[in-house]
């Protein structure tokens, strides 16, 4: 499933009826970019050894209209990839809060409107994740695209040893 998610600059009254206009085609244009998108990043993690699960793609309204993919899909912030049944990203760290209770309740707090400033910090993660988180981020990098940068573990042994670590 891909989240889509609508992002830009607010529109000038007198444009937004050229906008409702063209809101018909920016939608299916979102809607095929996104499927396109979908099917490129599935195809690549299927073939370097990975699971894309889903993902989020965002899209703006350039100053004259023309609609633009503006972030990066195929991140680990992006999209959710696994290997080996482990999430190669930050959903493995959401996991762990929510496991351990740690968790902080958000859509709570958003409906009853309390603002950010005043939402408690969540909990420190144990020193020890950092360097398996890292080896981690730094596997799925060399992994996705086939350059060794930092002479990282191999994915598997880096998602190994975040499972480890975090029990799951």
């Amino acid at each position: 499933m891909w989240r889509v998610v609508p992002t830009g600059t607010l529109l000038a009254a007198p444009s937004l009826l050229t906008h409702a206009r063209d809101g018909a085609a920016h939608f299916q244009a979102i809607h095929d970019t996104a499927i396109k998108v979908n099917e490129v990043l599935t195809g690549h993690a299927a073939k370097v050894g990975l699971s894309h699960c889903d993902g989020k793609a965002e899209f703006l309204l350039s100053s004259d209209a023309r609609l633009v993919l503006a972030d990066s899909p195929g991140t680990p912030d992006e999209s959710r990839l696994m290997c080996n049944g482990v999430h190669c990203g930050k959903q493995v760290l959401r996991n762990w809060y929510v496991a351990n209770g740690l968790d902080i309740p958000t859509r709570q707090l958003i409906a009853d409107g309390v603002p950010r400033s005043q939402w408690p910090q969540p909990a420190p993660l144990p020193p020890e994740f950092l360097p398996a988180m890292s080896d981690l981020y730094r596997s799925l990098s060399e992994t996705w695209t086939g350059e060794r940068r930092w002479n990282a573990p191999d994915l598997h042994a880096a998602t190994r040893a975040v499972s480890d670590l975090i029990g799951q």
